[in-house]
């Protein structure tokens, strides 16, 4: 019986390490928005490492039950929009602020 689906586990396996790196990196988005939403400033180098990182892998390996993943990778996504708005709204409000003080 093993024989007759050898790559069965693998294909769970290989789900389970993703789904496990996408909510790492869920994780990772999460707490940046939740620095930015506090004001805080934040460096995306190590974020966008570990994206740029887990999408090379995607592409070169990709998963033989795409459909399993693909939800989750859009709710990255959409995490990421979210997180660029807010970092670019958080920009614009100091930008405004700093002006603002200037002219005073």
């Amino acid at each position: 019986m093993m024989n007759e689906t050898p790559d069965g586990p693998e294909k769970d396996k290989d789900t389970s390490k993703l789904e496990e790196e996408i909510a790492i990196l869920a994780t990772l988005i999460t707490q940046a928005r939740e620095l930015v939403a506090t004001g805080h400033t934040i460096d995306l180098a190590g974020l966008s490492e570990k994206v740029g990182d887990f999408c090379a892998d995607i592409a070169e390996n990709p998963p033989a039950d795409a459909e399993s993943v693909t939800a989750m990778i859009k709710a990255l996504v959409n995490d990421l929009k979210a997180l660029a708005q807010e970092m670019t709204e958080l920009h614009e409000g100091q930008t405004t602020n700093g002006d603002e003080g200037a002219d005073s």
